[in-house]
């Protein structure tokens, strides 16, 4: 990567996408990434026809390599595209250097074989071309790139990649750390013995967010994401007016008994996804028949079995609401409490051992995340990082 190159992560996600310059730094002989002063989003125009088709199928079709997009899902997913490319175009006629343009991008869904594509999405449409039509509408556009747009990565592994590799990234000090963020969905990350493990890896062992039950009923990513957690909200306070915003974590600070009682509910489903996480690492994963076959089909032993946590991360905007106490809402003391409390219940010594020795939990093993868009921050450091292998 030249000095005048361009860096620019992109976070694909199911409403919006949001594109960042990202500026390298060399400090020790290390670089350090930081989010430059260009940023731009789109929120994506909906074609009032179309409606995804069902998971069941989708998975079919690309079991069979016959992928049949509708009229309406061909037209969302230009839709899609257009945004991206709108984002990318702002935040390249605003930046700092006008170089060629070296691109990262994480999208949610299934993976096509070449990585370059989505063959299977739970919230929107199919794009087996992302990547040939996004660069193709740049090319036209006469932005010129300094290489081809690698592959699709996952915005949870992107995420743990920018706590790596960011100036404050809360990975880059610690060998074994989970990294919780919480935007439209939730997003795992992990780093195990010095190394960043992706949940795709450790599949036979451990679950992602949106696949594990929580003692309420639905997955965890169904309650305490960012936007299931707004949604939700609203339904207890009867709130349809979509041109007046409410969130529970503001009308809590502001006194509203409700949204205390909803983000206190939040706090502790939030500690139970957490102590899960601990659990399973440390001790394996718990018994818990109520989670279904497919949990009780992980494997309770694995290559990290034992590792003590050093850190808890909590990332995105519930990292945010974390990092701003109040009288009325101190999420992260919340958290803190059930998740003591979870340990302390299990009565598993190794558990209690590691996190609540003294009845409490350790210091400072809780911490919110500064990292800011961490997904396109982790986009840009895998894209930089792949022309460096190159």
């Amino acid at each position: 990567m030249s000095d005048n190159t361009l860096l620019i992560g992109v976070d694909g996600g199911a409403t919006e996408v949001k594109a960042h310059e990202v500026t390298v730094q060399m400090s020790d002989g290390e670089r350090q990434f930081e989010l430059g002063i260009a940023s731009a989003s789109r929120v994506y125009e909906r074609i009032e026809d179309f409606v995804p088709a069902p998971v069941p199928q989708q998975l079919s079709e690309r079991d069979h390599n016959v992928i049949e997009i509708k009229p309406s899902e061909q037209k969302q997913a230009d839709k899609w595209i257009d945004a991206a490319f709108e984002a990318i175009a702002e935040v390249v006629k605003s930046a700092s250097t006008s170089g060629p343009v070296q691109i990262g991008v994480g999208m949610p869904g299934l993976k096509s074989p070449d990585q370059r594509g989505i063959v299977v999405i739970n919230n929107g449409p199919r794009l087996p071309k992302y990547l040939e039509q996004l660069e193709a509408k740049l090319e036209a556009a006469g932005i010129k790139l300094a290489a081809p747009i690698a592959a699709l990565g996952s915005d949870a592994d992107y995420c743990g990649i920018g706590e790596e590799h960011a100036a404050a990234g809360l990975f880059r000090d610690v060998d074994n750390a989970y990294y919780m963020g919480a935007g439209t969905g939730i997003a795992d990350a992990m780093k195990l013995n010095g190394k960043l493990v992706t949940f795709d890896e450790a599949a036979g062992w451990i679950q992602k967010a949106w696949q594990v039950d929580s003692s309420y009923g639905p997955t965890y990513e169904k309650l305490v994401s960012a936007k299931s957690m707004n949604e939700t909200y609203h339904r207890l306070i009867n709130h349809t007016d979509e041109s007046v915003a409410r969130y529970p974590e503001t009308d809590a600070i502001n006194g509203n008994q409700i949204a205390k009682s909803w983000m206190d509910s939040v706090s502790m489903l939030v500690a139970e996804l957490i102590y899960e996480r601990l659990h399973t690492i440390t001790a394996g994963r718990p018994n818990r028949k109520d989670r279904g076959e497919n949990y009780l089909a992980l494997n309770a032993d694995h290559p990290y079995r034992g590792t003590k946590l050093d850190r808890i991360i909590i990332g995105q905007r519930l990292g945010q609401i974390c990092s701003q106490p109040n009288r009325n809402l101190d999420l992260q003391e919340q958290i803190a409490k059930y998740l003591a409390t979870f340990v302390g219940e299990s009565q598993n010594k190794e558990l209690i051992d590691a996190y609540t020795p003294s009845g409490k939990l350790e210091p400072r093993l809780l911490a919110a995340s500064n990292v800011r868009a961490a997904p396109a921050m982790g986009a840009a450091v895998a894209a930089n990082s792949q022309t460096a292998l190159s």
